[in-house]
C-alpha cells in the first residue's frame, strides 16, 4: 500500500523513523485544507516571540526547584583504557556534596575523552565541579586510535571488537564496464568532508525531582514522550510514573532524543540525594559528548559520455562516526549514473559517537556528489545547471529540481558566471555554484485535545514539543483557521508528556505528524459545538468571521462567543489524532551561491545564497522561511568554518570551545533570498532538513568557479585554499 510506513534509517541515523507518505495529500478528505485559506500561508508572528526576546521563556536551564543541587559528570581523560577502580568517598567528603554515584563501573572500559565515569550533586555548581575532580579512579591506559588514517593503518592495534574497520555496505547497479566504454570522458578524484557537532544554542541537561516514587524531569529534549520511555525503562520504573517537561528549548538538530546518560545520571543523583538536581553540559562536554556529523571520504572515478550523459559512477567510500559507530551517507546524490558500484566501511576511531544531525548524511552525500557534477561538467564544457538538468531523475511532485534550477538560475543571474576561473585581474576573484537537495520526511501518529469553553476560550493541547521552529504558532494559525478565529484567540499546550501523544521532532516529521491531528481534532470540537447549540448534523457545521454557522450559510448561526456561552457548563472537550490524507512526504530544492575569494589571504567570503525549496502546503510562510535560513546558515559553517580537530597524538579535542570552534558570526551571514514553492494539492511536509543538504556544496562550487582551482574537502579553510592554488601553480588540481 502507497501508505504502508517505509522507514529509510540510513537517511535518518538510526534516531527518528522517516515515515514514506504518498507524495500528495487526499483532497477527498473530509478534513482536507480550505482552498480559500485566510491564516495558512501568510506571514504570521510567532506567539511565543514576546516571551523569548523579554527572556520570560523557561528553558530547562531556567528551572529552579526549592531546595536545588547541581551535578556536574567525571569525564574520562585517557580515549582508551580500563577502569581498575573508582573511590567516591573523596568526593563525598567535600563541602556541600549531597550524592555521588558510578556511571562506569569497575573493569568496563572508557572509550574516548570525555567518556562519563561518575557523577555528584552538591549545593553549588563550584562545589560540584570541585567534588567531580576529588574523585579518585585508577585507569589501565589501553591503545589508542585518534584518526580515520591510524585506524586504516594494517599495523593498527585492533581496538574495536571485530575490527577497526567494518565493511557496512555494497551497491552496485548495471554494467559498470560497459558505463566506462562509453565515457569519453573520466574523472578520478577523492572529497571528503569533516566532522561537525551540533552546538545548540542550549546545551543538553535537565532538571530531575522525585516525589516518592514520581519523577518529574524538566528535560532539553526533541521527544517528551520518548524521553519519558527512555526513563522509565532505564531506571526501572513504570512510564505513567514519569512525567517530562520541555517548556521552551534552545535548539537540538537531531542530538536530544532521550533523556541520555546525563539524564540518567541527574535522576539517580536526586534520588540520592532526595532533592532536586540541575544537571546542564557545558561547552566542552557538548562537543566532546553529546554527538556529531560524521565525517566522509569517497574515492571515485565516473565517466560522462561526449554529449554529456552520465555513463559509469564506481566510488570506494568511508568515514568514521566515532567509537563503533557508522558514518553512513547516501552516494550518488540525486542524478542518475546508469551503471554504478559504491563499496562503503565504516572507521572507528576514539572519539564520541555521532548522533543523527540535521539531514543525517545527505550533506555529505550532496557535496561529494555536487562536486563531481561539476567536474565533469567542465570536462565536456557544459554549463553546469544544463548538466545537472540532462542527468535529473523524472520530475514528479516530490522531484522538481528541473523546473527550479531555471526559475532559480533566471532570479540568480546564473547567466553572468563565467567558465571556470574568475579572468578580473586583482586578487579578489568572484564565483557562483549550485547544488540540489532531496529529503523524504513524512509524519504520523500524533494525537491532540482540543477543550472549547463557555466563555469563548479554546485550549489546544499536544505532546509535541517546540524546538525553536514556530511549532507552537503553527498549531495556533491551524486551530485559528479552522475555526474562524484569530491566532490570538488560541491557547496552546505543549511540550508535556501529560499531553497527549507526539513523536520526536526529528527528520522534518513534526509538521507533516502535527498538523493534520490538529486539523482533525479542532473541526470534530468545531463540529460538537455546532450540534450542540445549532441542532445541526455535524457535516453541517462550519465556522468563519468569528461565527458559528450552517455550512453554506454564515447567516444562519451564532456569534462565537454566543455559541460558546450556549454550552454552559460543560465546555467541548475532544481527543483525536493524525489522519492520512493532510500530509506528504518528499521535498526537493536548490541553491546557488555567490562568493569571492582574496587568493592572496586564502579568506573566502559568501557574498549571497539564493534557496528556492518546496514543502507542500506552507502552514507559516514567515517560519518555514525562517527555517531556511537558519539551515543556510549552518550550511555555511560547514562550508567554511565548523571543524572538530583530534590531537593525533592524544586523541583529545584541540577546539571543544566557542573560541576555537568556529561556528559563522554576523558578519560571515551572506545575503540570503528564499524562493518557496507553495504546493498546497500535496498537504504539509517539513521542511527543517533540505535547506541545510545543499548549502555547503553549492559554496564549494563556487569558490572553484572563482579561483579557477578545486578544493575537495571541507571547510574551506584559507590555508586549504591557497595550498590548492600553489597545488595548481605547481600542477594542477583541475
Amino acid at each position: 500500500m502507497a501508505d504502508e510506513p517505509n522507514v529509510p534509517m540510513e537517511e535518518m541515523g538510526g534516531q527518528v523513523a522517516e515515515v514514506n507518505l504518498p507524495a500528495s495529500a487526499n483532497p477527498n478528505s473530509p478534513y482536507a485544507w480550505p482552498k480559500e485559506r485566510r491564516l495558512l500561508s501568510t506571514r504570521v508572528n510567532r506567539i511565543d516571540g514576546p516571551l523569548k526576546v523579554s527572556g520570560r521563556a523557561k528553558y530547562s536551564y531556567d528551572v529552579r526547584r526549592p531546595g536545588l543541587l547541581y551535578g556536574r559528570i567525571l569525564r574520562s581523560p585517557h580515549p582508551h583504557a580500563r577502569i581498575v577502580s573508582i573511590d567516591l568517598a573523596p568526593a563525598l567528603k567535600m563541602p556541600g556534596v549531597k550524592a555521588a554515584i558510578n556511571i562506569a563501573k569497575p573493569g568496563g572500559k572508557v572509550m574516548y575523552v570525555g567518556d562519563e565515569v561518575a557523577a555528584v550533586a552538591a549545593v553549588t555548581e563550584d562545589q560540584a565541579r570541585d567534588a567531580a575532580r576529588a574523585i579518585k579512579v585508577e585507569y589501565e591506559v589501553l591503545p589508542f586510535l585518534a584518526s580515520v588514517e591510524q585506524a586504516m593503518r594494517p599495523e593498527a592495534p585492533v581496538v574495536f571488537e571485530g575490527g577497526n574497520v567494518k565493511a557496512s555496505q555494497t551497491e552496485e547497479e548495471g554494467n559498470l564496464q560497459a558505463g566506462f566504454a562509453a565515457a569519453a570522458h573520466v574523472v578520478e578524484q577523492t572529497y571528503a568532508t569533516q566532522v561537525q557537532t551540533h552546538v545548540s544554542l542550549e546545551t543538553h541537561g535537565c532538571v530531575c525531582e522525585w516525589e516518592g516514587d514520581k519523577l518529574t524531569a524538566w528535560v532539553s529534549t526533541q521527544a517528551v514522550h520518548g524521553t519519558r520511555e527512555g526513563f522509565a525503562t532505564s531506571l526501572g520504573i513504570p512510564q505513567a510514573n514519569v512525567r517530562v517537561i520541555t517548556e521552551h528549548m534552545g535548539g537540538g538538530f537531531g542530538s536530544k532524543f532521550g533523556p541520555d546518560v546525563q539524564g540518567i545520571a541527574c535522576a539517580r543523583l536526586a534520588k540520592e540525594a532526595k532533592a532536586p538536581v540541575q544537571l546542564m553540559l557545558d561547552r566542552r562536554e557538548e562537543h566532546l559528548a553529546a554527538g556529531n556529523r560524521p565525517s566522509a571520504v569517497a574515492k571515485i572515478k565516473a565517466g560522462v559520455s561526449a554529449d554529456g550523459m552520465l555513463t559509469a559512477f564506481d566510488a570506494e567510500s568511508w568515514g568514521t562516526g566515532g567509537a563503533g559507530a557508522s558514518s553512513g551517507f547516501p552516494l550518488p546524490y540525486i542524478y542518475t549514473f546508469p551503471n554504478r558500484r559504491r563499496v562503503h566501511k565504516d572507521v572507528y576511531i576514539n572519539a564520541g559517537q555521532q548522533r543523527a544531525m540535521r539531514a543525517p548524511g545527505h550533506p555529505q552525500g550532496c557535496f561529494i556528489t555536487e562536486m563531481l557534477m561539476d567536474e565533469l561538467a567542465d570536462r565536456v564544457k557544459m554549463d553546469p545547471i544544463e548538466f545537472r538538468i540532462r542527468n535529473l531523475p523524472p520530475q514528479a511532485p516530490n522531484a522538481m529540481w528541473r523546473e527550479y534550477f531555471k526559475v532559480g538560475a533566471a532570479k540568480f543571474g546564473w547567466d553572468k558566471r563565467h567558465p571556470t576561473g574568475d579572468p578580473t585581474p586583482g586578487p579578489i576573484k568572484r564565483g557562483m555554484g549550485c547544488a540540489a537537495n532531496r529529503w523524504g520526511g513524512g509524519g504520523r501518529g500524533t494525537q491532540a485535545q482540543c477543550e472549547i469553553l463557555p466563555d469563548g476560550g479554546v485550549v489546544v493541547r499536544c505532546g509535541t514539543q517546540d524546538l525553536g521552529v514556530g511549532t507552537r504558532t503553527l498549531i495556533a494559525v491551524i486551530a485559528a483557521e479552522t475555526l474562524g478565529l484569530q491566532v490570538k484567540d488560541i491557547k496552546v499546550e505543549i511540550g508535556d508528556s501529560n499531553y497527549p501523544f507526539s513523536g520526536g521532532s526529528g527528520g522534518s516529521t513534526t509538521a507533516p505528524a502535527v498538523s493534520p491531528a490538529i486539523r482533525v481534532t479542532v473541526t470534530k470540537a468545531l463540529q460538537e459545538l455546532g450540534t450542540r447549540v445549532l441542532g445541526v448534523p455535524a457535516d453541517q457545521v462550519a465556522a468563519s468571521g468569528g461565527r458559528v454557522h450552517v455550512k453554506g450559510n454564515p447567516s444562519k448561526g451564532l456569534a462565537w462567543a454566543e455559541a460558546c456561552r450556549k454550552l454552559q457548563t460543560t465546555p467541548v472537550s475532544v481527543n483525536a489524532g493524525w489522519e492520512p490524507g493532510l500530509s506528504a512526504s518528499g521535498s526537493s530544492g536548490v541553491q546557488f551561491a555567490e562568493v569571492s575569494v582574496d587568493i592572496e589571504t586564502g579568506v573566502t567570503k559568501v557574498e549571497r545564497i539564493l534557496c528556492v525549496q518546496d514543502c507542500g502546503l506552507i502552514v507559516n510562510q514567515l517560519t518555514a522561511e525562517s527555517q531556511c535560513i537558519g539551515g543556510m546558515i549552518m550550511g555555511v559553517g560547514y562550508a567554511l568554518y565548523e571543524d572538530r580537530i583530534l590531537d593525533r597524538n592524544t586523541a583529545m579535542q584541540v577546539n571543544p570551545n566557542m573560541e576555537w570552534y568556529l561556528v559563522p558570526g554576523m558578519s560571515d551571514i551572506p545575503k540570503i533570498d528564499i524562493m518557496l514553492m507553495n504546493q498546497p494539492e500535496r498537504g504539509v511536509i517539513g521542511i527543517g532538513e533540505p535547506p541545510t543538504i545543499s548549502t555547503a556544496a553549492a559554496i564549494s562550487n563556487a569558490v572553484a568557479n572563482a579561483i579557477g582551482v578545486r578544493v575537495r574537502s571541507i571547510p574551506l579553510t584559507p590555508q586549504k585554499v591557497l595550498t590548492a592554488l600553489e597545488g595548481e601553480r605547481a600542477g594542477g588540481t583541475l
